[in-house]
């Protein structure tokens, strides 16, 4: 038998043979088409999942389109929505043409502004302030909007932060044509606001009488009527212009005693002008400072109260107009003006007396009545602190 060392020299030099080559290049060509036939495979699976991967980022990118498409439909839709309400406020009266920031109480001057769009056609919408910040929260607005003005027209209740607004640079020069017969006290001699109609600050005082002749102002610093004496908060736009002008007639320390008084002789500080008259005229309180308008409309809901013009033999009350003004760099400036004009003409000011707002005309003053002597643009400039002193002296906050 040949050992396996020598068939192997065997096959060495003669070869294999025919049926063992045969069988080893079957061999080596099954094995060639398995590895063949492998690669193929790896080569679809790469591809296969080249082609899933592909596939779903396609459908993401497919789900993100539609998303915005859907995104894009609704936006679309809202806007048409919006358009169409627009469309139909600029075709109706929803829209308005001019808007106006008011300190005037809304019972007032709901019906002028009606009588205007009645008369001129031309709509307001009209912003009224609370009694308890009358004035001075939308004169707080107003400057805040100074670059971009959302009013037209401004109609204060009184001068003092009518004229701060001037001197701020949030108003502009406009002088109606029916001004010309005004009291100049009562209008800007620049021509940044015109009054129309007069107020004043009195006292409402109590029927029956309290057990104190009150004359003036600071008769409410009797001991006897400790507990029992009212007025409404700095905040109030009448009465902080009424602190500020006595500030300025009477000298700081003058002012600040007084309030130091009404403190220790217990004030109580009410919401607002109409509260303190309602208040007094309900017997709740014997005497409280505040506007003549206030006690005429207690006492035509059957308040039982009387009013004291103040220190009539002193220096006199504060009298107040109403003020009007441009908003400067307002959007309707043209239908601002026709406005003003219809506000400050005679008409609206018989008008403002006749519904016993105003008791006095700016074209005539305040007749008998001896007013606080005080400078508008001095005022203007001490209101600020005026209102903050008092206001803590009054809340004991110093």
């Amino acid at each position: 038998m040949m050992s396996k060392k020598g068939h192997s020299a065997a096959n060495s030099c003669f070869g294999k043979l025919p049926g063992e080559q045969q069988l080893a290049e079957n061999r080596r060509g099954q094995s060639k088409r398995d590895k063949g036939a492998e690669s193929i495979g790896i080569r679809q699976r790469r591809r296969d999942g080249v082609t899933e991967g592909r596939s779903a980022l396609d459908i993401m990118r497919r789900g993100r389109e539609r998303g915005k498409t859907l995104r894009l439909a609704r936006f679309l839709i809202l806007l048409l929505c919006l358009c169409l309400v627009g469309d139909a406020g600029c075709s109706g009266d929803s829209t308005p043409d001019i808007v106006v920031y008011c300190g005037v109480d809304q019972q007032y001057a709901g019906p002028i502004f009606a009588a205007f769009e009645a008369k001129t056609g031309i709509s307001v919408a009209v912003q009224y302030d609370i009694e308890s910040a009358k004035s001075v929260g939308l004169s707080g607005k107003l400057e805040a909007e100074r670059d971009y003005p959302h009013a037209d027209v401004w109609w204060g209740s009184e001068a003092f932060l009518t004229a701060r607004l001037a001197q701020e640079g949030v108003l502009d020069r406009y002088v109606p044509a029916d001004a010309a017969d005004i009291v100049p006290q009562y209008k800007d001699a620049g021509g940044y606001w015109t009054g129309v109609a007069l107020r004043a600050r009195v006292i409402a005082v109590s029927v029956p009488p309290p057990p104190v002749a009150i004359r003036g102002l600071w008769d409410l610093t009797d001991p006897r009527l400790k507990d029992k004496i009212a007025m409404s908060r700095p905040t109030a736009g009448a009465t902080g212009a009424h602190i500020a002008g006595l500030y300025v007639v009477w000298g700081i320390p003058k002012a600040r005693s007084f309030f130091e008084k009404l403190h220790e002789n217990g004030i109580t500080l009410l919401g607002g002008n109409a509260e303190v008259a309602d208040q007094v005229g309900a017997g709740t309180y014997w005497a409280g400072i505040t506007d003549s308008d206030a006690i005429t409309n207690t006492i035509a809901n059957g308040g039982k109260v009387t009013m004291v013009v103040p220190d009539q033999n002193g220096q006199g009350t504060l009298a107040m107009p109403t003020t009007v003004a441009l908003v400067k760099n307002g959007p309707h400036e043209e239908m601002a003006k026709e406005l003003i004009d219809f506000l400050v003409s005679r008409g609206t000011e018989e008008k403002l007396i006749q519904m016993q707002y105003a008791r006095w005309s700016v074209r005539s003053g305040p007749g008998s009545i001896k007013c606080l002597p005080v400078d508008y643009q001095k005022a203007a400039i001490v209101y600020p602190l005026a209102q903050q002193e008092a206001s803590a002296i009054l809340d004991d906050r110093e």
